[in-house]
Formats: C-alpha cells, structure tokens, sequence
C-alpha cells in the first residue's frame, strides 16, 4: 500500500506545473477482456480501468489510472493450478495525431506498479495504441489495445505477459 501511494504522489507531482494553466481535464473509464501468455494455459479475465487525464497539449494528455483485473487461473508447470490476481496503477503519457475533428489515433507508454510491487522494466512497462471518436465537447469513445507489462506466477519463477483490448468512455471536465 506503501509503494501505491507512492506511486501516486509521483504521479500528482509530475502532473502539478500543468495545474498552473488553464485545466483540461478528463475521466475515463475503460473495459475489456485481458490475455495473459506465458508457460501453460490461462483464463481471460475482465479489467476496468478508471483513469483520469489532463489535456497537456493539443497532442499530448498525460493519463493516470488504476486497472482491476479479475481473477485468473493458470494450469502452469510446475505448481499447477493456481490463481492470479493483479491490480496495477499507471502513469501514461498518450500522443495524439488527429485524422478529422472528431477522430483520432493514439499512441500511450508509462509504468505501472503491479499489485504494489515495483519489479523494474521491462516488467512494468505499458504501451498501446487505439482510436477515438469525439461525438461532443464532452463525450468521446475509444478503443485500444494495452500491453500492461508482465506478472509474476504464484509459486513458480515464471511470468506471464498481459495484454488487454478494451473499449472506454471519456468525459471531458
């Protein structure tokens, strides 16, 4: 919890000289299916992810956010069945380039801290890339694709890499 909070301290304090200007901020909320590959079979869980953002420029936002993903079981060799479970807290920087008005493409990369613990790149590393729709001032939908770095496996030295697809909502303050 220590290294949570932590981490989200450092987080605000990156984010503090953009408060100065006048503020562009979001919420964004996001769900989707997550693949974890690694030795032996997995289950896909679900993941939310409840971010918030702020518009540093016309083509970069800097996002932060907290990913619940839902149990899942490994059949791994080794110790065999066993049951995963993560939540990560992340830093983003997301690169815009507009195709129209209304739509854009993105590109996003940051760290994430994995259940609390800090294991170093390339392990916390998370990059993706996707799409928005801008359907009003406020509202806007996207799509991406997310890899949100590497998990450790209970009772073995191995380790699964995380990938998730998902759809969000974001509200513009």
């Amino acid at each position: 919890m220590k290294k949570i909070l932590a981490t989200a301290l450092l987080c605000s304090a990156a984010i503090t000289p953009a408060l100065a200007q006048n503020a562009r901020y979001y919420a964004a909320a996001d769900y989707g299916i997550v693949s974890l590959s690694g030795p032996g079979s997995y289950s896909s869980p679900g993941a939310l992810t409840l971010s918030g953002g702020y518009h540093y420029l016309d083509n970069l936002d800097l996002e932060a956010g907290l990913t619940m993903i839902g149990s899942a079981t490994a059949d791994v060799p080794g110790p065999g069945r066993v049951s995963i479970n993560q939540n990560i807290v992340s830093a983003v920087a997301v690169g815009k380039v507009p195709l129209n008005s209304q739509v854009h493409l993105f590109g996003k990369a940051g760290v994430g801290v994995h259940d609390g613990g800090i294991n170093g790149l390339p392990d916390d590393l998370i990059y993706g890339f996707g799409g928005q729709i801008r359907f009003d001032r406020e509202f806007s939908m996207r799509v991406q694709y997310e890899s949100l770095g590497r998990v450790k496996i209970p009772s073995s030295n191995s380790k699964a890499d995380l990938t998730r697809l998902s759809v969000g909502v974001i509200y513009n303050f």
